[in-house]
């Protein structure tokens, strides 16, 4: 039950809101992380910091700001391949 209303919850701003229009270019945070220890310190999704990790990249966000407020996607940033989110990653 729990995990139904995290799910909920995360993916509220995309269930049914109407289109709401970006008041800036999104940022894109790369994190510094060497050893999967430091993403308990830090990261906002550890799982994801340690998962990028094992594939030799690092944890990264990329924040869209809207006027109700920041909406964040996590995944992974590599200097090949720049930033990949985590759902769309092969």
């Amino acid at each position: 039950m729990l995990a139904f209303v995290f799910l909920i919850v995360s993916l509220y701003p995309t269930l049914g809101a109407e289109k709401e229009e970006e008041i800036s270019k999104p940022l894109l945070r790369v994190w510094p992380a060497f050893r999967p220890e430091e993403c308990e310190d830090w990261a906002i999704l550890p799982f994801i910091c340690k998962r990028c990790l094992w594939e030799g990249k690092q944890y990264a966000q990329k924040i869209y700001f809207f006027e109700s407020g920041p909406y964040r996607e996590h995944g992974c940033y590599s200097e090949p391949k720049g930033y990949e989110k985590m759902g769309e990653r092969q």
